[in-house]
């Protein structure tokens, strides 16, 4: 019996369609050994020819950390089977240590910001501290991961880190390690039965709440506060997310949700191998009314950004402060085979409701226009490191004071804060609230221009790091004075014992320098 003719051309097109898919296969895997090529002919020369017999694995985990270097991304990174323990432990969001977020900056690490209440806030640590070294140890090329190692450990025991803060100036500090369970949701004022007080003005009844980070708990408090506050009749409210480095996405899109109405965007992912989730607020918003101004800095990161930048273009809140730290990217983790570890990978980007890529994708000293999100026009109020370290150094005292007896104020305003906690950008947002509520507009409360601004802190930024360059050739200067006017021992015996210094030229190599010294 004869076969249809479609059923013949059907035969021909997928005959037709697999030639092709093994071609396509082929040609992958003939892109993918040519690749590879070099690495496997680099390792085979080494292994065989290289003057002691190199460590194999050694070899094979620092190829991977070059690959992922080449990426200039300090959120992907490879964790060996020795680093994942210590990666899981953090986690799970309870372990011992001394609460600070950190990050790679240029070669050394960087506290993004340290959590309130943690033992590196009390003990003194500040956002843009950076890391010079730990119980001694440098962190120059060191890992992030390497630096938990040392920063972790059991409680009640000790850990000392050399800083230097953004003035320049450098200090030792030596902090308790102990349990880190972070309460998330925080008002200004405690009441004498230390139960804090969300009510900021009773008589105009504005309310404060502050998140610290965004964790499991973080969505039930803020609710439960919202909720008590909107029952007591508040018309206003500050919402202060300054010095949050983030958490989780979930938390802060269901905390955007309670003050957005139905259907408003909240934050888009984005990724090349990722499909595009775009999240938007519900119907279940506690808040849909009142003014609310959002207070964010440069110490406010990744979910903080999130809510941050969902109020703002939806022109829900008014943003008092600075630009953000722009921390915008998704990792997910990624078991490898054969118990090599693990791959913790960027594979999106968070995107705000108006388009905007929240991340930052160069560091510091190289031009980028946009990352982060913007003060509202008219509400820049920039904090000197000076003054941001005064502000939290008299946030701690006044902590401590209401942790034993409670404090009572009369009354709080933008003057009191200003000349007490020393907070102009908290004095900035009550003064915006103050204005809405007797205009129905926002007043200006700060500065314009945010292209002029950002110029201004970049100039300050960059004055801040010829400042450290000065002072280090200062140093080296000293170091040369003191050789110059002491010879050394060495020296002095070269020139008792012999009119001429013998020079071993077998130690020159062939570019004309001598050798490097073997480290100690």
């Amino acid at each position: 019996m004869k076969r249809p003719i479609a059923g013949k051309l059907i035969l021909i097109a997928l005959a037709a369609a697999l030639l092709l898919f093994l071609a396509d296969t082929r040609a992958l895997q003939s892109s993918v050994w040519d690749h590879l090529g070099l690495l496997v002919d680099v390792r085979h020369q080494l292994v065989h020819e290289y003057v002691v017999e190199p460590d194999q694995q050694t070899m094979v985990e620092e190829a991977v950390r070059g690959m992922i270097r080449s990426l200039d991304d300090p959120h992907t990174t490879y964790l060996s089977e020795e680093d994942l323990p210590g990666f899981e432990k953090n986690m799970t969001g309870r372990f011992t240590g001394i609460g600070a977020m950190i990050e790679p900056f240029e070669n050394r690490l960087r506290i993004v910001t340290p959590l309130e209440d943690s033992p590196a806030w009390k003990a003194g640590v500040l956002a843009g501290d950076v890391i010079l070294d730990i119980e001694g140890q440098t962190t120059e090329d060191m890992k992030p991961e390497q630096a938990v190692d040392l920063l972790t450990g059991e409680a009640d025991t000790q850990v000392t880190i050399r800083v230097r803060h953004e003035m320049g100036e450098e200090q030792q500090i030596s902090i308790t390690r102990s349990v880190i369970e972070i309460n998330t949701v925080r008002g200004l004022i405690r009441d004498p039965d230390q139960h804090y007080n969300y009510l900021l003005d009773d008589v105009r009844r504005i309310g404060y709440v502050r998140i610290t980070q965004f964790n499991d708990q973080t969505v039930p408090d803020v609710e439960q506060v919202l909720t008590e506050l909107r029952d007591a009749g508040l018309r206003a409210m500050i919402l202060d997310l300054r010095f949050d480095p983030g958490g989780l996405l979930d938390a802060a899109v269901a905390i955007s949700d309670m003050f957005l109405e139905a259907d408003r965007g909240i934050v888009t992912i984005k990724g090349r191998a990722v499909p595009e989730t775009a999240h938007k607020a519900t119907e279940n918003t506690l808040l849909p009314k009142i003014p609310i101004v959002v207070l964010a800095n440069g110490a406010s990161a990744s979910a903080a950004e999130i809510v941050t930048g969902a109020l703002a273009d939806n022109e829900r809140a008014l943003f008092v402060g600075t630009r953000t730290f722009g921390k915008g990217s998704v990792q997910t983790v990624k078991r490898l085979e054969d118990h090599q570890g693990a791959l913790k990978i960027t594979n999106a980007y968070y995107y705000l409701p108006s388009g905007r890529n929240i991340h930052r994708h160069l560091p510091e000293n190289e031009e980028e226009e946009l990352w982060g999100v913007d003060p509202s026009p008219g509400a820049w109020v920039a904090m000197s490191p000076t003054e941001i370290e005064q502000m939290i150094r008299v946030r701690r005292e006044r902590d401590r004071v209401q942790r034993s007896n409670g404090t009572a104020v009369d009354e709080i305003s933008p003057e009191w804060i200003e000349q007490e906690l020393k907070d102009p950008q908290l004095a900035a947002a009550l003064r915006a609230i103050y204005g809405m509520l007797e205009t129905g507009q926002w007043p200006q409360v700060g500065d314009s221009g945010v292209e002029e601004l950002i110029k201004i802190q970049k100039r300050q930024s960059l004055q801040r790091r010829r400042d450290l360059l000065h002072k280090s050739l200062g140093k080296i200067d000293e170091e040369l004075q003191k050789l110059t006017e002491a010879p050394s021992d060495a020296d002095a015996d070269t020139h008792e014992g012999s009119d001429t210094a013998e020079v071993d030229t077998t130690t020159i190599n062939s570019t004309g320098a001598a050798p490097e010294a073997p480290n100690p």
